[in-house]
């Protein structure tokens, strides 16, 4: 009995990380850039047990922009919204960033190397992967994710 609530417990988990409303959004992207991470912080994820394994969850990444590709992003430091299960390489890649609805961008990772086209104007942006509770923001989170992980900068 315990063992399938820590299971269904994993399966929220899973569903809150990519929210099947996610799914039925257009697979596009607002802007495709050339960027580095300069600063890293994992979410916090609450205690699922002693028998419960999380692959990947929501990370706050700073990215310094080099180049923007396409699309357009007025700013050369961003904050966006990853899923990924460590701290990501420091280099320079490209990135495909999507507006979200806190303000902020989501990273797209395409499946299986998918090509992506760039969303027009009319496209409203998404969820963010991770939404804070009322009364709360985005930074709120990230400083909680700072308070039980610390903070590692590239």
């Amino acid at each position: 009995m315990i063992h399938n609530m820590r299971l269904i417990a994993v399966i929220i988990l899973i569903g809150l990380i990519a929210p099947s409303a996610a799914l039925a959004e257009p697979a596009c992207y607002d802007a495709k850039v050339r960027a580095q991470p300069i600063d890293q912080v994992p979410s916090e994820i609450g205690d699922c047990g002693a028998d419960c394994f999380i692959m990947s969850w929501p990370w706050f990444v700073d990215l310094r922009v080099k180049d923007v590709v396409d699309g357009v992003l007025p700013i050369k430091v961003v904050r966006v919204l990853t899923v990924q299960h460590t701290y990501r390489v420091s280099r320079a890649r490209t990135w495909l960033l999507r507006r979200n609805t806190a303000g902020s961008y989501n990273v797209l990772v395409p499946e299986g190397g998918a090509a992506l086209a760039r969303c027009s104007a009319e496209v409203a942006p998404v969820e963010p992967y991770i939404g804070p509770s009322d009364g709360h923001t985005l930074d709120d989170l990230r400083d909680a994710g700072i308070r039980r992980y610390g903070h590692h900068t590239n």
